[in-house]
């Protein structure tokens, strides 16, 4: 465990060293830049639409390596305290039903679309298409515009249908999604009773809890989740339960 922290911390160092590395660099370029566009001397006698689209580019390349930096940088930093406020109460919750395919697919569709990889993807490729749109004719030299436009379109659209296709196919594999299942909430532990489950974990097996605007969701490894339907909660069970989530020594977001 003590090697795999060591090996983190030198990785987020890494990645600090370079992303802040680079952000010099751009800035720097910036600072030569500016004054030559706004300047009424300016030497500089690009076509407005590829000042335009360097600009956005050098912002865009910015943009990632300030999410590369913030990744270091929570690498490196000590674990945050986790403050718990003392529950005296006697806990005993009982929930029934079950998960909907709607609410799970788009609980999946915006955890996996927020994810830095996928927006710095959705950024290469608008940059991409910002370039072709603007000057068609240079591209055309080398390829057809139309067809590298057909395959950036294609990805946009593409990439969100193959993904809810996977979810379909998740929700409809997974029979505990497909069965009522009893819920039993205490202060010690969480037991999950259906057709094909029977289980009870004690808070302590989680690591971290997440709210999200349909679902809690109760980490026990950073793939791998237990969800708790919020739609099952009644008002005052609800904010009793997010009371109660205050004193488990558990990271919550």
């Amino acid at each position: 465990m003590t090697k795999f922290i060591r090996m983190k911390k030198l990785t987020g160092w890494l990645i600090i060293v370079v992303c802040s590395l680079f952000l010099l660099i751009f800035a720097f370029a910036l600072v030569l830049l500016i004054p030559g566009l706004i300047s009424s001397n300016s030497t500089i006698q690009s076509p407005v639409s590829d000042i335009i689209r360097s600009l956005f580019g050098m912002g865009f390349a910015m943009f990632l390596f300030v999410l590369g930096l913030r990744y270091g940088i929570k690498n490196v930093r000590k674990p945050r305290k986790i403050e718990t406020v003392e529950y005296p109460d006697v806990l005993l919750i009982h929930l029934s039903g079950e998960i909907g395919y709607k609410d799970y697919r788009n609980l999946i569709l915006g955890l996996t679309f927020k994810k830095p990889v996928y927006l710095a993807i959705s950024g290469i490729l608008i940059l991409n298409l910002l370039a072709i749109i603007t000057n068609k004719q240079s591209y055309s030299n080398y390829f057809d515009p139309n067809y590298f436009l057909c395959i950036i379109f294609g990805i946009f659209f593409l990439s969100p249908l193959f993904t809810i296709n996977r979810i379909k196919k998740i929700y409809k594999t997974n029979k505990i999604f497909h069965e009522k299942l009893d819920y039993t909430i205490t202060n010690e532990s969480i037991q999950i009773k259906g057709e094909s489950v029977d289980s009870t974990q004690k808070w302590t097996h989680f690591f971290k809890i997440k709210e999200t605007k349909s679902f809690f969701m109760l980490y026990q490894g950073t793939m791998v989740a237990t969800l708790l339907d919020k739609k099952m909660f009644n008002v005052s069970d609800l904010e009793e339960f997010r009371r109660f989530l205050k004193s488990i020594h558990v990271v919550q977001e």
